[in-house]
């Protein structure tokens, strides 16, 4: 497809998540009955519900960063206070249509780390890809651990994968370092898509709705297939009715209605927003200083090249 065929595409796409978006809000505010009843719930909500879902999105900003830090690590030396700052830029930016923000960072990358964009591009596939692979594998752990269990037993059936990745990080860099940041770069994304399962709970939690912890795996793998459509930012519609759709779904536990769902999803979302504005303008910030003091030195080097050894042994030049 064609450059302004793929903007246009990516104008209508945006829009139409956007119009779902108010949508969302529209089914949450038909049932004002409802809606008291969430108000409710969630002032007097259970404190680590609260914690989980304000500090949730700070954790996911941390996990994605440092996983795809493992993964440009492969292709070249990328600081990870660095990686985290573009990534918190990102995030903000592809709040809006066509994805800036991931766009940027290739750029970025390409710029200032001096590392191929077919490289950096491959670093993002490989971060879609271990989400995948993640979401696969605590949703086959959901299904396979009864019912009855405590969540002391879930907590450590979900953290028994964390602790056999590491290994496999530990050992894998034995044999290649490029092998070693994939693995590692595993970890993190295991980390984040766990981290999002605890949000998900948090907010059910919050609006006092019991639900399964299979229930929880299905949504949060919504969640995350949702935000990775084409020239929308941050699922912007798609994820509260993808979420509320799984939530429908009959091995997703008895009683989840969709409009529960959404609004779990909508607290989510909020506390997002809350962490991402500040967040995403401080790392955009630091970024273009980064940038730009950059692009100086390159260019202070282009101006003023090395002088030779014989040079620097003159009179009058004993600092440089």
């Amino acid at each position: 497809m064609s450059e302004p065929g793929k903007r246009k595409r990516g104008r209508i796409t945006f829009v139409v998540g956007l119009v779902l978006l108010v949508l969302a809000g529209v089914y949450l505010f038909a049932d004002p009955e409802q809606l008291r009843e969430y108000r409710d719930q969630i002032a007097s909500a259970p404190l680590w519900s609260i914690l989980v879902v304000v500090l949730g999105p700070i954790a996911n900003w941390v996990c994605v960063g440092l996983c795809l830090h493992a993964l440009m690590r492969r292709h070249g030396r990328v600081g990870s206070g660095e990686m985290l700052m573009l990534v918190g830029s990102a995030w903000l930016l592809n709040h809006l249509p066509m994805r800036p923000g991931l766009v940027g960072r290739i750029g970025y990358h390409a710029k200032v780390n001096k590392i191929r964009v077919r490289d950096s591009v491959e670093a993002s596939v490989w971060s879609v890809v271990l989400a995948g692979v993640a979401n696969a594998v605590i949703l086959g752990l959901m299904l396979l651990v009864p019912v009855e269990s405590s969540i002391w037993s879930l907590v450590l059936v979900l953290l028994i994968p964390l602790g056999v990745l590491i290994a496999l990080s530990a050992v894998a860099f034995m044999r290649s370092p490029r092998l070693g940041f994939l693995c590692l770069g595993m970890v993190y994304r295991y980390a984040d898509v766990l981290v999002w399962a605890i949000r998900y709970a948090g907010a059910f939690a919050m609006l006092g709705v019991s639900i399964s912890p299979v229930g929880i795996a299905l949504i949060t793998a919504a969640s995350q297939i949702a935000q990775l459509i084409p020239f929308t930012g941050a699922g912007f519609g798609f994820r509260e009715w993808g979420v509320g759709l799984a939530a429908r779904l009959p091995v997703s536990g008895v009683g989840i209605t969709m409009r529960s769902a959404i609004g779990a999803d909508v607290i989510n979302r909020i506390a997002e927003t809350i962490v991402v504005v500040p967040l995403g303008l401080v790392c955009t910030s630091l970024v273009a200083k980064r940038f730009i003091d950059r692009k100086t030195e390159t260019e202070s080097a282009e101006h003023y090249p090395a002088h030779d050894a014989q040079d620097q042994d003159q009179s009058g030049q004993p600092g440089e």
